[in-house]
């Protein structure tokens, strides 16, 4: 379409005469037994929409990592695109909350201890009438009390993956809940962060989507949930299959463009995150009028054809759809059997 737009502006100043005859919709009478026409035929035309996009991965079915405590961010042990397997440490999260909770399981166990001596004891003074029932009772109540509470820190330290052998603890290990690989990070050294925030995420290698920036001029032709076929310039031998999942609802203002998402089955590894396409989506075949380029002239944004009707010329405004070769092009607008001038630029000199 550039190569087209290159030559028929190349070729305006011979045309800008005629501008003074003609308003955009209509052409004087020109005496048409001179001018060469080309016969409008219809062809079978492979039709595809043309847009730029980027790989990105595909988060359903990836993990967004969160703290479960507010906290400070210590360390981070990955860097964007690293393999890492279910278990692997990903980021340090320093946070009081912490340290509170290991401090109170510690201080649970100890009076834990001190409870089961004096129930135990009060058990045996109990049998010789040392001690009364109530005495007894007490102190029972008083060990499983201890004993549901530091049972309770137990498992919230196993919530946050930190063992009650490992020592004093004031840090959590947040850790790859999914095989992956790490997509994205957030996160900084020093960065506060609450319980609600991604620090990063873990994705499936394998499931991708192409972010295809769509031109609103194509919107009316993909669909959400279609299934569509692709090719790309990196892989120009390969077809790909997909389906649509989004279609963003805001234009971007400076390229017209509309962001939509195309999940890629089977990437076979070929795709890698960040990579920028030049892609098209392929149509089913239609019929179309075919004319030469030649034909066509370029004025104020849009595309006219010279139509010879009743003896006569008329300029009729026209659509490229494909351009089928070097030399024709499909469009619209036109019916099979009428004439064009063959050459705009041969006409507009007589």
């Amino acid at each position: 379409m550039k190569k087209l737009l290159a030559v028929l502006i190349v070729g305006w100043p011979l045309l800008s005469s005629c501008s003074k005859k003609a308003d955009s919709q209509a052409a004087p009478a020109a005496e048409a037994r001179t001018v060469p026409c080309y016969r409008v035929t219809l062809q079978r035309v492979p039709i595809s929409v043309e847009a730029t996009g980027t790989v990105q991965p595909d988060l359903d079915g990836g993990a967004k990592i969160l703290t479960p405590l507010a906290g400070v961010v210590s360390h981070i042990f990955v860097r964007i695109g690293d393999a890492v397997r279910k278990g692997d440490a990903l980021v340090a999260v320093r946070s009081s909350e912490m340290s509170d909770a290991y401090s109170g399981y510690l201080t649970a166990e100890a009076q834990l201890k001190q409870a089961e001596r004096q129930y135990r004891l009060n058990k045996e003074l109990l049998d010789i009438g040392a001690v009364t029932k109530n005495e007894f009772l007490a102190s029972e109540s008083g060990y499983e009390a201890w004993k549901a509470a530091a049972e309770g820190l137990k498992r919230k330290l196993d919530m946050y993956g930190v063992g009650t052998t490992e020592g004093f603890m004031d840090q959590l290990v947040l850790r790859a809940p999914i095989d992956g690989r790490v997509a994205d990070i957030s996160a900084h050294i020093g960065d506060r962060f609450d319980t609600s925030t991604p620090l990063l995420s873990v994705v499936n290698p394998d499931r991708i989507v192409v972010v295809v920036n769509l031109y609103d001029t194509d919107i009316t032709r993909i669909r959400k949930g279609q299934a569509v076929t692709f090719v790309t310039d990196v892989f120009p031998d390969l077809e790909f299959h997909g389906l649509v999942t989004y279609l963003s609802d805001a234009e971007d203002p400076d390229s017209k463009t509309v962001k939509t998402f195309i999940r890629v089955d089977g990437n076979k590894g070929l795709f890698k995150q960040n990579m920028f396409l030049k892609i098209r989506i392929l149509e089913e075949e239609k019929l179309l009028p075919v004319i030469p380029k030649a034909s066509l002239i370029y004025r104020d944004g849009r595309f006219y054809v010279h139509v010879r009707k009743d003896g006569v010329f008329e300029l009729r405004e026209v659509r490229i759809v494909h351009e089928v070769s070097d030399k024709l092009v499909a469009v619209d607008s036109l019916r099979e059997g009428e004439e064009v001038a063959d050459s705009a630029i041969d006409l507009e000199k007589t």
